[in-house]
């Protein structure tokens, strides 16, 4: 996301493999980031002790009291003076992206197996599963192929882009080389498209005949 971006994109998009692209996508992420303004805003509450920051610090138990509603935990290393109840916990560490232990794609993963790098789909190009299965995958899961912004707003944009290229070119295949049925395939694919501008269907539907 700094200035430098451009230049980084154009190395991770000519990287060799996807292993290379892996290591460096856990190089830009390195675990996680707050944004300047919010670690700004941080460390006056540190600075005025309404506030104390823990990091390689994780929770080793945690007991929840019915009676005062309220948490006791300890922590791994120990925290001085940590509180003996604790009112909330927030969990807003993330979740790991593993697209073969989603339950929605169980099927996929079990009738067209593709490449998975520690959880990320090894997707095409078009951002679609593999050749000949139109089913596209943006966001997160999508990183191998859209770079670590890949779930931020930049990634979400190029991802934009690709299914949107991609629908355009698989929704415009025609059943052969003969004038006649590109014709005809180009029309259904129009009247899809029309339907689904009218909000009478999607685009997806489409996929079925092309």
């Amino acid at each position: 996301m700094g200035k430098f971006r451009n230049y980084e994109k154009a190395v991770f998009w000519s990287a060799d493999d996807d292993d290379e692209r892996l290591e460096m996508i856990k190089t830009a992420r390195n675990g996680g980031s707050i944004t300047p303004r919010f670690h700004k805003i941080l460390k006056q509450h540190v600075a005025c002790k309404r506030l104390s920051i823990h990091t390689r610090t994780v929770i080793a138990s945690h007991e929840f009291d019915p009676s005062s509603k309220t948490w006791r935990i300890t922590t791994d290393p120990p925290i001085p003076d940590l509180p003996p109840r604790i009112d909330y916990i927030y969990f807003a560490t993330g979740v790991k992206s593993d697209v073969g232990e989603i339950p929605l794609l169980r099927t996929m993963n079990r009738e067209y197996p593709i490449e998975i790098k520690q959880g990320l789909p090894c997707i095409t190009d078009d951002l679609m599963w593999k050749q000949d299965v139109p089913l596209f995958v943006t966001g997160r899961l999508a990183a191998l192929r859209l770079g670590p912004g890949a779930a931020n707003l930049e990634g979400a944009r190029l991802g934009a882009e690709r299914v949107a290229w991609a629908l355009e070119e698989t929704l415009g295949k025609s059943a052969s080389d003969d004038g006649t049925e590109e014709e005809e395939s180009w029309s259904l694919s129009s009247s899809t498209l029309i339907r689904s501008f009218c909000g009478l269907g999607n685009r997806y539907a489409g996929l079925v005949s092309a």
